[in-house]
């Protein structure tokens, strides 16, 4: 493969208009080698190439040039109730055309041809103040095992599985269609989605009209089609699911020995492997929570917390904390430091955090703060209380008492 086609893949996948051949192109390069992934990680990095835009004026420079061009006749156009909306559009074009500037120059720098040089030049790389979250890299696993970058493909058509369509939308929607007129198939055909450290929330509609919302480092594994009785999805991780009634058929999401049986409802369910219990929670509907020979029913508002063979029900739930994760927003409402922290390592993608001592991982703590706001955002929001002191070193973060 020629690196000028490279660079079309690679600006088509920054696009979302890779078509499925071409996203399965780019996946065998990736697998050619770490450096390859490593640039097309920069690249899709988005909050990274601004903050180089910024470093080098790129985008500020571009702004107040053509906010001076415009300002004037801007005024006496626009009334006051636009003028906020038409300066935003100038800053989302002209960082849009910087990023892709930089992208640009990116790809110059790594697929030009090496020149010889009878000495090796050295490279400063700038460094890196801040960690940033990332674009989605989830995969979707079709039953031939075939692997899918969804953050590679442009809205379309992805697969046909038995007489299913698996089409992504525009909106970023993934979802699971019947061919119309296509012969009822009995067998079952199984897909995953895995969604990483470090990525975006990803929304899946299933086949039955379910929807479904997957968590960083979560996955789930599904029927394309549900064709008994029962309507079983497996999960790790974190989902909120909202349930579509389908004439009495149950649906049931698993997680090891424990599973949730509903037959049309709104919940999440929390089942990290680094959190103390597993946790689900209703917020319309009726659930049967079931840890082998133990079931309860919890009712909207309540949460059941799995501990072992036991399982209790929690009444006093604050419901925006639990759903703040889909809502793009980190909530802290009396939230142990423990906690907020695995809650920045699975997006972020940073290594698990150092306390320096066994006090520190007591404190609570409460504020708002978006999710796609850069990690020293978070950490400059909890250090308002005067308590605490962060150390960010690569992707390792170090919690001190002050």
């Amino acid at each position: 493969m020629t690196n000028q086609n490279i660079s079309e893949l690679l600006f088509k996948q920054l696009r979302n208009e890779l078509t499925p051949e071409e996203a399965v192109e780019l996946e065998s390069w990736l697998k050619q080698s770490p450096a390859n992934q490593q640039l097309y990680d920069e690249i899709n990095n988005i909050p990274a190439l601004m903050e180089q835009v910024r470093v080098y004026g790129l985008a500020e420079q571009e702004v107040n040039d053509s906010w001076a061009k415009l300002h004037a006749r801007y005024l006496m156009e626009y009334p006051a109730y636009k003028r906020r909306e038409f300066r935003m559009r100038v800053i989302m074009y002209t960082a849009a055309a910087a990023v892709v500037l930089c992208a640009s120059l990116l790809m110059y720098w790594w697929l030009k041809p090496a020149k010889p040089s009878p000495h090796t030049p050295v490279v400063a790389k700038a460094v890196q103040h801040d960690v940033t979250p990332t674009t989605t890299h989830a995969y979707l696993t079709l039953d031939d095992g075939t692997s899918i970058r969804l953050d590679s493909l442009k809205a379309g058509l992805l697969a046909t599985q038995g007489n299913v369509q698996v089409t992504k939308q525009e909106s970023g929607l993934l979802s699971y269609t019947a061919r119309t007129g296509a012969p009822g198939d009995r067998s079952m055909t199984y897909n995953r989605i895995s969604v990483p450290k470090g990525s975006d929330v990803v929304y899946l509609q299933l086949s039955d009209g379910s929807n479904v919302w997957l968590n960083a480092e979560s996955s789930i594994k599904y029927p394309v089609a549900f064709n008994n009785e029962e309507r079983k999805v497996e999960i790790t991780g974190e989902a909120y699911f909202e349930v579509a009634k389908s004439h009495g058929k149950r649906f049931v999401v698993s997680k090891g020995n424990m599973s949730v049986t509903v037959l049309g409802t709104k919940f999440n369910v929390n089942t990290y492997e680094n959190e103390n219990d597993i946790k689900v929670t209703l917020m319309e509907g009726s659930v049967k929570v079931q840890q082998e020979q133990v079931a309860q029913i919890i009712k909207p508002g309540q949460q059941a917390v799995v501990k072992g063979p036991s399982i209790n029900i929690e009444s006093d739930v604050d419901m925006h904390q639990v759903l703040a994760w889909k809502d793009g927003k980190f909530l802290f409402n009396n939230t142990n430091i423990q906690q907020i922290m695995r809650q920045l390592e699975r997006w972020y993608d940073l290594s698990p955090t150092q306390f320096e001592n066994e006090a520190v991982k007591k404190w609570e703590f409460n504020g708002e703060i978006s999710r796609y706001s850069n990690a020293s955002k978070v950490l400059e929001l909890l250090e308002k209380t005067g308590s605490v002191k962060f150390i960010v070193e690569g992707k390792k973060i170090v919690v001190k008492p002050i």
